[in-house]
């Protein structure tokens, strides 16, 4: 069976790539022009395209002859004026690639697209665990472009009955990038991110100066491990998903009948608190362990029940299970995963 994935280089896109290929799949990679990771994608022995997200005859081209496309390629917030870039990448490249299946030589059988959990908002102060019923209401550009992703990839199942399927994906690790989390310079891309534009920030007005006050003090140690906290000492959460768990689920996604048509959370366990995490990177890397106190609250959480019900999806990969592997990877052993 032919497959397609775009963005074959990133640290899903490399890792689905070597499992589809060891289930015998014949792969298609898709990698920008000048791409950092194209020797990484090169390695894979696959067959290899080069085309800009953007270059709408060359992804049309791309998709002709497959049975699958896996589209994992995204443009995310880096720098200034990107905005019509990601919807360039992140919506327009979806629908000339949809557009491609219709005209392809090949029916398509299935097309995956990497979405993301951001479109629900989770930058709220609030418990709250969002399922796919969920109202997704994005506050930024990235998320808004992803959901009008999901918008055309279901569009095109109504209207031609092309079978989609997206995957809202939520903070994704590969070993050598484990290590190296939670640190002040993490935090503070939150912060600032909410900040710049004049925008409201997401934590409330009243709380910017001492949010920026707190910051600018925890910067000064860069190395630090932040264990972050509310006022009233209740432990920020994240979700953080193995590149393993992913591959898995998106596999599941990717060979059921049951995801046509179908968005699923593929997220990881359970989130963990940042306390713990916190603990754990500290007493593996030798960093320092800050207890940081914030005036509000972080820490929303996604549910991964229908992809648990429809597809079997079970993640494996805890964080102290990462904080293993990247330790592995770390002294040289042998891992079971790419990295990034």
């Amino acid at each position: 069976m032919k497959a397609l994935i775009t963005g074959i280089s990133g640290r899903v896109g490399a890792n689905l790539a070597h499992e589809m290929k060891r289930r015998g799949y014949d792969i298609r990679g898709l990698v920008m022009p000048e791409d950092p990771q194209a020797d990484k994608a090169a390695r894979l022995g696959v067959e290899l395209l080069e085309a800009d997200m953007a270059d709408a005859l060359r992804l049309r081209a791309a998709v002709d002859g497959v049975d699958v496309v896996v589209h994992l390629a995204a443009q995310i917030p880096q720098g200034a004026d990107l905005s019509e870039r990601m919807l360039d990448v992140n919506t327009r490249a979806t629908m000339s690639l949809l557009e491609g299946a219709l005209a392809s030589s090949a029916p398509l059988k299935r097309f995956v697209l990497a979405s993301t959990y951001q479109a629900y908002n989770p930058f709220v102060t609030r418990q709250i665990t969002y399922d796919e019923e969920s109202p997704q209401k994005p506050i930024d550009i990235y998320a808004l472009t992803k959901l009008l992703s999901e918008d055309v990839c279901f569009a095109y199942g109504r209207e031609y009955g092309l079978p989609v399927t997206a995957l809202r994906y939520c903070s994704i690790k590969a070993a050598n990038e484990v290590l190296d989390m939670l640190r002040p310079a993490w935090l503070n891309y939150f912060i600032e991110m909410t900040l710049s534009n004049n925008r409201i920030p997401w934590f409330g007005a009243e709380h910017i100066e001492e949010t920026k006050a707190i910051m600018s003090e925890l910067l000064r140690t860069p190395d630090a491990v932040c264990a972050v906290s509310d006022a009233q000492g209740e432990p920020w959460r994240m979700v953080v998903t193995d590149v393993r768990d992913v591959v898995a689920g998106t596999m599941l996604a990717l060979e059921s009948d049951r995801a046509v048509g179908e968005a699923f959370n593929m997220t990881g366990c359970p989130p963990v608190t940042l306390a713990g995490a916190a603990r754990l990177l500290a007493d593996a890397t030798g960093r320092p362990y800050r207890e940081v106190t914030m005036p509000f609250w972080r820490g929303a959480d996604a549910s991964t029940e229908k992809a648990r019900a429809l597809l079997g999806y079970d993640p494996q990969y805890s964080f102290d299970k990462m904080v293993e592997t990247a330790l592995a990877y770390q002294r040289g052993d042998a891992i079971d995963q790419i990295p990034n």
